[in-house]
């Protein structure tokens, strides 16, 4: 199999996978409780007219026709109004995803400059109390839950010390209105940087500084163990040994020929920590109070925000399945990337 061949594969059965949650979110959105033509209604309504909106919907079709509809929608741009925001589901995507790409991004950038050198430090002195350290370091990490570990560093290092902001981009609720960033990309920080607001910038990054140690506590534990032992199971092979035994220097043999080999499962880890901290960013957000993001929507989605949305207790068919599609395609596609990025590395890997 050629490498056009084998990359066709994969997309072909990437496109099945999101079919396949595709069919199951919509099935499982559909048989929670609670009447969303009620929601949408608003406040005291008429039969009359939460029947008019029930047919308005298509709430009546068979389920099957509805699934239809809206695959036909989704390939058109269009997944959908929210209820409970009254807005159009692409939009509200489109303006929470680059904030929480942004945040996810910088979680993974954190997770693999910590967790890969510690991992290679961990291999070096494998079985020293450095290597214990760094066990119990990494088990620490994985171990911390996300809503206890910000609570805690908004405790010590925003309230106790006023090191940094408690939360909102800039540390404060206005400061984005306030500096009228141009929207390039939706990224506050990126979109500060792009337009030469510097100072700016800065405040967002120092807003951002716990929120993204939060995010990145659990993958750097993970890269730490998996770089550890993929770089343990390289450093004993023969080749290795030969080298030592020409007298290369340690440095020379970690880098050129240990870590090439095993630098392969952590990029695959890398990738998947960095779909993994999109999900992660449903509970950063809300910690840190950080709009828009995909966390508020999910939040909104579910019924759990502070929106009509919890009060008729109808969950947001169409926001529920937007906020699906974007993280089970972040997963899709980041895995296909770590599938080719792992064979162009490593060519000891068949097709």
């Amino acid at each position: 199999m050629n490498l056009a061949t084998y990359v066709a594969r994969r997309a072909a059965l990437s496109v099945f996978v999101v079919l396949g949650v595709l069919v199951i979110t919509f099935y499982l959105s559909h048989i929670l409780p609670g009447n969303p033509a009620l929601l949408f209604a608003g406040t005291n309504p008429s039969p009359q007219e939460i029947a008019r909106i029930t047919e308005q919907l298509g709430l009546k079709k068979p389920l099957y026709e509805q699934f239809l509809i809206y695959i036909n929608g989704l390939l058109h741009g269009n997944l959908g109004e929210s209820i409970s925001l009254q807005a159009p589901v692409t939009s509200l995507l489109a303006e929470a995803l680059p904030n929480s790409i942004t945040l996810a991004a910088l979680a993974t950038l954190v997770a693999g400059g910590i967790g890969i050198p510690l991992g290679i430090l961990a291999s070096r002195s494998r079985n020293s109390k450095l290597d214990n350290i760094l066990r119990i370091f990494s088990m620490g990490m994985v171990a911390l839950p996300y809503f206890w570990l910000g609570l805690l560093l908004q405790l010590a290092f925003a309230s106790g010390l006023h090191i940094f902001p408690i939360a909102s981009y800039g540390g404060s609720l206005f400061f984005i209105s306030q500096n009228n960033i141009p929207t390039i990309t939706g990224s506050y920080l990126v979109d500060a940087i792009l337009s030469g607001k510097f100072s700016t910038a800065a405040h967002i990054l120092w807003s951002m500084v716990l929120p993204v140690i939060t995010l990145a506590a659990f993958p750097t534990g993970v890269i730490l163990r998996q770089t550890r032992g993929a770089m343990l199971a390289v450093l004993n092979q023969d080749y290795i040994r030969t080298a030592k035994a020409y007298g290369l220097p340690n440095g020379i043999i970690e880098r050129k020929y240990a870590l090439k080999n095993a630098i392969s499962p952590v990029l695959v880890a890398l990738a998947l920590v960095f779909a993994g901290s999109l999900v992660g960013t449903v509970f950063i957000e809300y910690i840190f109070f950080l709009q828009p993001g995909l966390g508020f929507l999910i939040f909104q989605a579910t019924g759990v925000g502070s929106t009509t949305t919890s009060l008729a207790g109808a969950p947001d068919y169409a926001l529920i399945q937007g906020v699906t599609i974007v993280i089970t395609i972040a997963y899709v596609v980041m895995n296909f990337v770590a599938d080719v990025l792992q064979m162009l590395i490593d060519r000891r890997i068949k097709l």
